[in-house]
Formats: structure tokens, C-alpha cells, sequence
């Protein structure tokens, strides 16, 4: 990783099509899987202006890589994390560094290696029940499936006492998405008076937060009152001390379930979304995946010791991470005047950078638009330079959850090509939607048994 100076030669540049009063936003927000890719051709440090104000876009490898190790100078907040917080408050996602050693140490327990084993039997309980309930010739909608599979293991995953489960998932299920898509608004549309309007959209957004708060504070209240310990989440939460002997407030305990929460249920949904589509668009990769989980499991689910044993399984999902990364939009704000890839930024500026974009470089990745399982195989992963992909971020705020994350998607996946293939709903056409997740959107497809396997 090149840390830049003054006298760098990384090209800096303007984004093209600004207009009055919204700058580049009207851009970014109506097309921006084909906007953000094309601003390399601008430079490696790209000014946006997004309203009134002017953010920094780190466009390529070396100058991402720079605002990813430098987090006291470019730490979290910009247009996306500050509406982000509204959301998940000052948990371990969106707080500053100052506080994110305290943070992180807090749920860093919650993610210990047996912990995450734990978690995926979660999975594996969930996907066996979810894969035996489809039936031949059945249409299932592959995110809402994917959705209501991760909610359901996260949920179990925070909170494990069954009486309280069943009416927090379907809340969860039923609010996450609308407080989704209104972040989203808010942070391609950063005008406040837009978002005070009470349309449908803004009235909708702020009810279904206020049920996700709801569930929030009375999962909390209940397991306090209880007093036992349910090896979840929330108990490891509820447990926690500084250094000092002191406990989490409710609060504190409130923005990291919701953070949990977040990146618990929306990215592993639409990595498994595009897994499965991907997969069922590309006969050869079907193929190799099939002799894989015939060879491992013989239809049976399948369990966290069998992870070592499923590699191409684990190649699949992360090239569909790499191609479709869930978090594809991320911002940083710069707290002290500094530079960017040599070039100069005021404090206080927002820093801005996409993980699709950069997953798309062909400068990074040999044909980046193929979808390609075999690019991770240890030899070629060798030719790639560090940190070429940061589905999960990088440096020291890389996202806690990445090898949980994986771990679950790739069992969930081997379990259900084990039984079913998927195909796509004739005629349907394939339309990404960036939201504050990137998720593949409605996408109606067809169930079929792949029939008895070895004696």
C-alpha cells in the first residue's frame, strides 16, 4: 500500500454532469453502477459534488487502500455514515476511531472462533428447514427467501430465547427494508427539507424505525429482567466491562444490536441472492458446484465442519461478493487538512469511494465483469494486490462480521444446491438495485429437485 504525498502523480479530476443546486447526485442516484465505474477515466481522486457541498471520491486501488489505513485522518462519517447513524447510533460501525478500540472490544467476544461456530449451526438448522419446505415448479422471490432466512439466524444469533423470537423476526423482516431504502434517499439526497415533507416514503421511514427501536429496547428490558444467560449476542452485550469494571448502557447495547442487526441480515441475504443467480446463469460453475456437494454432503444439509471440505462452494460466494459487493458505497469525512492521493482536502470534507467500482477495475481484476469462482484458487489470488476486494472494508475498521458472514453463506449455499437447483422466471429481466445495500432486487425463480444422489 503507497501512502501519497504532495508530489504524487495520481490524477486528480472532476465528475462529469453536474447540475445546479444538486451537483453529481442526480447522477450518482439514478445510475450509479454505470456512473461510479466510469469516474476512473476522470482520475484517482475524482471531486463530487454532492448539494452545495464538495466530497473526494477515491477512485482507485492505491488511494483507497490510503483512506482505509489512514482512519484518524479520514475517519467515519460522510454523507452515508451520517445517515447511516441515525439508524445504528455510535456502534462499532459508524463510530469515530476515539472511541472504536472501546467499541470494538465490547463485541470483539461475540465473534470468538466457537461463538461463530455456533452461529453457523444456526444456519444450518435454519436452511435445512428452509430447503425443505420448497416444493417442485415452486416461484419463490430468491432475496425474500434469502431475507427471511438471515433474519431469522441473526435474530437467533442476538436473541436466543425462543419467547421473545417469533414476533421480533417478523417485525425485523417487515421494517429493516423500509428503513433501508429511506437511508438510501437520504444520503444520495442530501437536502433535509426533501426528508421533512410528509410524503408516504418519509412517514413510512420514520414509523418503521420507531417499530425497530420498539423491538430494540424491549429485547433489552426483557433479558435485564430475566437476569439469566442465554449465550447470545445480547448476553455477550450485557456482560461486557471497560477496563474499568463499568457496563454498557442501554443505549450503547441498543446501537450495536442494531448494527448487528444490519449487516447481520442485509449483506449475507444479497451475497446469497447473487450466489444463487449467478451460479444458476453459468452451467459450468453449476456443474463443478454440484460435484462439490454431492461428494461432501449426498443431499443431507450442511454443518460447520464441513466448511474445509466445500472450497469451490467458498469461491462462488466470494466472487459473487467481489461483482455484487453488498456494501457498495461507502464514505469517510476528513477531520484535519490533509491529501488525497497527493492532491489537497480541506478538513471536513467528505471522502467518498465504491467497493463495486473498484471490484470492476480491470486495472485490479483480468476481466473484472466475468464471473469467475477459480480467480480466488491460491495461485491466481497471488497475482492480485493486497486488499483488492473490500466487500467487508479494510484496515482497522474492517467489518467484525466478515468470516461469520462467510462462513454462513457458503454453508447455506452447499445446502441448497445439494437439493435444488434454481432458475430464473422466463422473461425476467435482471435489474441490480443500489439501495444502502446492493441487493439483486425482485427476482422470481423456480425451484427444482435435483433428484437422489449416490446410495
Amino acid at each position: 500500500m503507497t501512502i501519497t504525498s504532495e508530489s504524487s502523480q495520481y490524477r486528480l479530476g472532476d465528475a462529469p454532469g453536474r447540475i445546479p443546486v444538486l451537483g453529481n447526485a442526480l447522477k450518482i442516484f439514478k445510475d450509479p453502477l454505470t456512473y461510479l465505474p466510469r469516474l476512473r477515466d476522470q482520475g484517482d481522486v475524482v471531486r463530487v459534488r454532492l448539494g452545495p457541498g464538495v466530497a473526494y471520491m477515491a477512485v482507485t486501488h492505491d488511494v483507497v487502500q490510503e483512506v482505509l489505513h489512514r482512519p484518524r485522518v479520514f475517519d467515519k462519517g460522510g454523507e452515508f455514515i451520517d445517515k447511516m447513524r441515525v439508524i445504528l447510533g455510535d456502534g462499532v460501525g459508524t463510530c469515530s476511531v476515539t472511541t472504536h478500540k472501546r467499541q470494538r472490544a465490547f463485541i470483539q467476544p461475540a465473534f470468538q472462533k466457537h461463538k461463530i461456530t455456533g452461529y453457523t449451526e444456526v444456519m444450518a438448522k435454519h436452511v435445512a428447514d428452509l430447503v425443505g419446505s420448497w416444493r417442485f415448479g415452486q416461484e419463490i422471490d430468491v432475496l425474500e427467501e434469502m431475507s427471511k432466512l438471515t433474519t431469522r439466524v441473526t435474530a437467533q444469533a442476538m436473541f436466543s430465547d425462543d419467547d421473545l423470537g417469533a414476533e421480533a423476526i417478523a417485525e425485523v423482516q417487515r421494517s429493516f427494508p423500509v428503513v433501508w431504502k429511506g437511508v438510501f434517499r437520504r444520503m444520495m439526497l442530501p437536502l433535509p427539507v426533501v426528508h421533512e415533507v410528509p410524503t408516504k416514503a418519509n412517514q413510512d421511514y420514520r414509523q418503521a424505525l420507531a417499530r425497530l427501536e420498539g423491538v430494540i429496547n424491549s429485547m433489552v428490558n426483557a433479558y435485564r429482567e430475566d437476569g439469566r444467560e442465554h449465550d447470545d449476542i445480547l448476553s455477550v452485550l450485557l456482560a461486557a466491562r471497560d477496563e474499568d469494571g463499568t457496563a454498557m448502557t442501554d443505549l450503547e447495547i441498543r446501537d450495536e444490536l442494531m448494527t448487528i442487526l444490519a449487516a447481520g441480515v442485509e449483506t449475507p441475504a444479497s451475497g446469497l441472492a447473487w450466489a444463487l443467480y449467478l451460479t444458476s446463469t453459468h452451467p459450468d460453475v453449476e456443474a463443478k458446484l454440484h460435484e462439490e456437494v454431492d461428494s461432501v454432503l449426498n443431499t443431507r444439509t450442511a454443518t460447520p465442519d464441513d466448511y474445509p471440505r466445500l472450497p469451490y462452494t467458498n469461491r462462488i460466494v466470494n466472487e459473487a461478493l467481489r461483482m455484487y459487493p453488498p456494501v457498495w458505497f461507502i464514505t469517510r469525512r476528513a477531520v484535519v487538512d490533509t491529501t488525497l492521493g497527493g492532491h489537497h482536502v480541506p478538513a471536513g470534507s467528505s471522502i467518498l469511494f465504491s467497493p463495486y467500482a473498484l471490484h470492476r477495475d480491470p486495472a485490479v481484476f483480468a476481466a473484472p465483469n466475468t464471473f469467475d469462482p477459480d480467480r480466488w484458487l491460491p495461485e491466481r489470488l497471488r497475482e492480485l494486490p493486497k486488499n483488492a476486494v473490500i466487500s467487508f472494508s479494510g484496515g482497522s475498521r474492517k467489518c467484525l462480521g466478515d468470516v461469520l458472514a462467510n462462513h454462513e453463506m457458503t454453508i447455506a449455499l452447499a445446502s441448497i444446491a445439494a437439493r435444488w437447483r434454481l432458475r430464473e422466471k422466463a422473461g425476467h429481466q435482471l435489474k441490480p438495485v443500489p439501495k444502502a445495500e446492493l441487493t439483486i432486487g425482485h427476482m422470481p425463480m423456480t425451484v427444482e429437485p435435483r433428484g437422489t444422489r449416490k446410495s
